[in-house]
């Protein structure tokens, strides 16, 4: 690997230490002459692009802040290393207290790149695209807190598969499978997969469950509903739906990279621990 020379911050500062954990990381970068680009505070809209040359993104805070960066960093094709700030830490690599260790392995460029599929998402109304989006765990189409259920009618490749009568419908990648698609009763995929997984939100009369699909096919979920509606990306974008609104979700051209200090093998080894912490 490449040594890092210049670098992204990305903060969540709605955590008290990760501010301060993030100021001991910029000392320690900046002995090494090492050049440092912050986003706004750990929010959406990151405008670093490719002529920034950044070799690294460093995220402080739990997965949602990863979950933030993942959409500035995949474009970029540079490599997030994400300081555990949060409670699961399911994407982050190092808890703050190995941070000083650790950094030098970085910094030297002894780490191993892992690639994640992200999906791309496109909500279209009365034949027109009106929003696109990219998510790392999901896309999650469903009914409001106090709605009633909403039918979602899957379509892949073209070919109509089943209508759910349903809370709704989580379109995930293998990163997602462990979060809100494994909570809906949906498989856990190793997250270098490329696969998109289908899975109903407590679904009415239904024999199929959660669907694996290949990374090439093409998902549609195509909404019917009199009641309000609501697309989820990545439990943090929210747009409302509408009837006759259609979801068309695939892989996304780029993958999103985190560079790794952890053994290869970390995810199976590390995984049940890290699902107790959930409980």
């Amino acid at each position: 690997m490449i040594p890092v020379k210049k670098v992204g911050f990305v903060v969540n500062r709605t955590i008290p230490l990760a501010a301060e954990v993030a100021a001991q990381a910029e000392a320690l970068l900046q002995e090494r002459g090492v050049v440092i680009c912050h986003a706004t505070d750990g929010q959406e809209g990151a405008d670093w692009s490719k002529h920034d040359q950044l070799n690294l993104i460093f995220s402080f805070g739990g997965d949602g802040t990863i979950l933030r960066a993942a959409r500035s960093a995949a474009p970029l094709q540079v490599p997030i290393f994400g300081v555990n700030m949060g409670r699961v830490g399911f994407l982050t690599e190092i808890n703050p207290d190995l941070l000083a260790e650790k950094l030098p392995l970085v910094l030297d460029g002894r780490y191993w790149v892992e690639q994640r599929a992200m999906l791309h998402c496109e909500l279209w109304r009365d034949g027109r695209e009106i929003h696109w989006f990219r998510a790392l765990n999901d896309v999650v189409a469903s009914r409001a807190a106090l709605s009633r259920v909403v039918d979602c009618t899957l379509v892949v490749n073209g070919h109509k598969v089943t209508t759910y009568v349903a809370d709704g419908v989580i379109v995930a990648t293998p990163t997602g499978s462990t979060a809100y698609s494994m909570a809906a009763g949906g498989p856990i995929l190793h997250p270098e997969l490329r696969n998109i997984v289908v899975t109903p939100i407590a679904p009415y009369l239904t024999i199929l469950r959660s669907l694996i699909l290949p990374g090439d096919n093409q998902v549609e979920l195509n909404i019917t509903t009199d009641d309000e509606a609501f697309m989820t990306v990545d439990g943090q974008a929210h747009v409302r739906l509408e009837d006759g609104d259609v979801l068309r979700i695939s892989i996304a051209p780029d993958a999103c990279l985190f560079a790794r200090i952890q053994p290869r093998s970390y995810f199976a080894a590390t995984l049940t621990a890290r699902l107790r912490r959930t409980e």
